[in-house]
């Protein structure tokens, strides 16, 4: 029996939608961050700790969950992720206290370390090279969808029903995305499944993956910073109230929505994948400094920033996935993509406690935010340097040649 060709618009949105139920409970944190304070009396630090062990669940946990996508199917590798999330988010409503919540997030943060690896491989095995470029923007573009939606809904459920059952309701959601899983991505082999031995592993990851994975490192600082944060940042310093503050995350997922599947073409066609990433670090520090500028001129920045950030910071992994999945052997795909993921988790791990002791260390907002933004410059310094040493090794081949 042949293997069967599959519908790219329904795949691509089965795609976009695991991808935003396992990227969802990471910016939860910071949307209900007001709740976890008020009720279970948590500090500025502890909800950064809180953020921090979610990433770290995501740290350590990323590689083997890519190794297990290369030798499971991507179909199933993505119910198992789904599980993760029902059980993460239903049990997280259940939390108690600081050291509860703490179990609870890193149950929730094993999608976010499988996701990657499981979505890949599922376009490894299913689309087309030409068309693999919008797909994998499209699917990444499902994070920004999520937090664009938890950004919108959960403040308006937490106030009405309570952050309980917020939770609860949005657990649900995991369930429709398992029974979409199951009828459209197929169970045997489609028509793009790469020839494999069973029993064959790949060999070393190619060089671009341990510079993309340092450059992930910088972006998690950045994103997990922005997601725990901000809300209340709004709240503190500029007077929001809850709903409003968790808009400001919605406005940088619509943004990201938009730039991830853009962001995924232009990865697919550039010369060389240091070249968008430079870009997208310029305009991280750009957002970052809007952020922060704005209770001293005027509160507009912060949406200005909010755009800005879903443009770079939150859209950068349609550039490092498609690396992935263009630079990586085909059974190479979830170990390549896990390793990305884990310097990104690395970031994430960071970002949110170091950011939250500054707060309450110093008293302000200020020093944090400005020595995030001298990460984006080290970002784009890394990318730089990548670039001219692949120019120099190319210059090299060449002169042999």
């Amino acid at each position: 029996m042949a293997p069967r060709r599959v519908g790219l618009v329904g795949l691509s949105a089965v795609l976009a939608g695991a991808m935003a139920l396992s990227m969802t409970p990471g910016p939860i944190i910071g949307i209900l961050s007001r709740f976890f304070i008020d009720d279970l009396g948590l500090t500025r630090t502890e909800i950064g700790a809180v953020a921090t062990f979610h990433a770290f669940a995501i740290m350590i946990t990323s590689i083997p969950l890519g190794v297990l996508a290369d030798r499971l199917s991507g179909r199933y590798t993505q119910v198992l992720m789904l599980s993760f999330v029902f059980l993460g988010l239903l049990t997280m409503a259940f939390s108690w206290d600081l050291w509860s919540l703490l179990v609870f997030v890193a149950i929730a943060g094993l999608p976010a370390a499988g996701a990657n690896s499981a979505t890949n491989n599922i376009i490894v095995e299913n689309v087309p090279a030409g068309s693999r470029g919008w797909i994998t923007g499209i699917k990444q573009s499902g994070v920004q969808i999520g937090i664009l939606a938890a950004g919108l809904a959960l403040p308006v459920t937490a106030t009405r029903l309570g952050w309980r059952m917020a939770l609860v309701l949005a657990s649900l959601v995991a369930l429709a995305g398992i029974a979409a899983t199951l009828a459209i991505v197929p169970s045997g082999p489609a028509a793009w499944t790469p020839a494999r031995n069973a029993g064959e592993r790949g060999g070393r990851l190619p060089g671009a993956v341990r510079w993309i994975s340092a450059y992930g490192v910088t972006m998690g600082i950045g994103v997990g910073t922005y997601a725990a944060f901000v809300p209340l940042y709004a709240q503190e310093n500029l007077g929001m109230g809850v709903a409003l503050a968790g808009t400001v995350i919605a406005v940088s997922g619509a943004s990201g929505a938009l730039w991830r599947v853009v962001w995924g073409r232009i990865a697919e066609r550039a010369a060389h994948p240091s070249v968008p990433l430079v870009a997208i670090g310029a305009l991280s520090a750009s957002a970052f400094i809007a952020t922060w500028m704005a209770p001293y001129t005027t509160p507009y920045l912060i949406w200005v920033g909010a755009v800005l950030v879903g443009m770079s910071t939150g859209s950068w992994m349609s550039v490092g996935m498609m690396a992935a999945i263009m630079l990586s052997e085909p059974k190479q795909t979830g170990h390549s993509t896990g390793s990305i993921v884990l310097g990104f988790a690395v970031g994430l791990t960071i970002g949110p406690v170091v950011f939250g002791w500054g707060v309450d260390t110093f008293g302000s907002y200020d020093l944090p935010w400005a020595g995030v933004t001298l990460n984006f410059a080290a970002a784009m310094a890394m990318m730089v340097l990548w670039r001219f040493r692949a120019r120099s090794e190319e210059t090299a081949v060449g002169h042999v040649a």
